[in-house]
């Protein structure tokens, strides 16, 4: 570690979590603010992180590090699905998650966004993270909510992600038992659905109950890990309610070919990271025991 200590002169971001942790990084411009109809947003450029989106004080994405987390909220599950031709995409307003379902040879894929304002201003100021997914003549944005979205949708899907942000404002009801039930009944029989969970460190208590709600509903529930280095502790969840693909039985030489078959280049993801991301730490998988 450094033995100089950090230096707060100037503008800095910085975003308090729980148990007196905060985290915090320097900021070369802030780009945007602006209070939408849904939530406060934030566009900042940052030393360590390059341009980043920030919504209701908390980091969502950067330039630096979106790739390990679109990666792994994406090619986890579109891999572990054997033919994941219609998928849905709940939240996700910078478009990396979109960018990375359109690697896969998907036919329908819809994103439902209740917040324009994010898309437009991540195309504007972030167009990196997309790399032209809203453009994509396949690809297919509803401006709307997601919740009432599933409820008129019943049927057909066969991978929902949630790209929600946390448990507050207009993403509480992605986190609740009657949600997850509509997101069942809008999958085929095989289908299966992937949330982001939080983090393990500083909403233990959050993941916890949102592994109870989805077992409530999904007879296979598996939760696993990825690193992020925006999010608070580095240390990120994601938990799959499948209704017949266990995540964790497809050989590492299944997922090299998956991959290499669809002309997927990845940063982070591979066979390897698929299964060690599931190898959860003790403490951890007694949370969601």
């Amino acid at each position: 570690m450094s033995s100089q200590p950090p230096s707060f002169e100037g503008d800095w971001y910085f975003e308090a979590e729980r148990d007196g942790f905060a985290h915090g990084v320097h900021l070369r411009e802030r780009i945007l603010e602006e209070q939408t109809p849904f939530q406060h947003m934030e566009i900042v450029d940052s030393e360590p992180l390059g341009r980043a989106l920030i919504l209701d004080r908390a980091l969502q994405t950067s330039l630096n590090d979106e790739f390990m987390y679109h990666e792994m909220i994406v090619h986890v599950p579109l891999v572990t699905h054997q033919h994941p031709d219609r998928v849905l995409v709940i939240g996700g307003g910078d478009g990396g998650t979109l960018r990375r379902v359109l690697q896969h040879p998907v036919k329908e894929p819809t994103q439902v966004e209740i917040d324009r304002a994010v898309v437009d201003a991540c195309k504007a100021h972030l167009p990196e993270i997309s790399d032209g997914a809203f453009d994509n003549p396949r690809a297919r944005l509803v401006i709307g909510d997601g919740v009432q979205f599933m409820r008129d949708n019943p049927g057909g899907f066969d991978v929902v992600i949630v790209d929600s942000t946390d448990p507050i404002g207009p993403a509480v009801q992605l986190f609740q038992e009657p949600f997850y039930r509509d997101v069942a009944r809008s999958l085929a029989d095989d289908g299966l659905m992937v949330a982001q969970s939080s983090s393990p460190l500083f909403m233990a208590d959050e993941l916890s109950d949102q592994v109870k709600q989805l077992r409530k509903v999904f007879p296979i529930v598996r939760t696993y890990l990825g690193i992020v280095t925006g999010y608070p502790g580095g240390l990120w969840s994601y938990t799959i309610g499948s209704k017949r693909y266990d995540p964790t039985v497809i050989d590492q030489a299944s997922i090299t070919s998956t991959l290499r078959d669809r002309g997927i280049s990845t940063r982070y993801y591979s066979g390897a990271v698929h299964h060690a991301a599931f190898a959860l730490p003790p403490f951890i998988a007694d949370l969601v025991a």
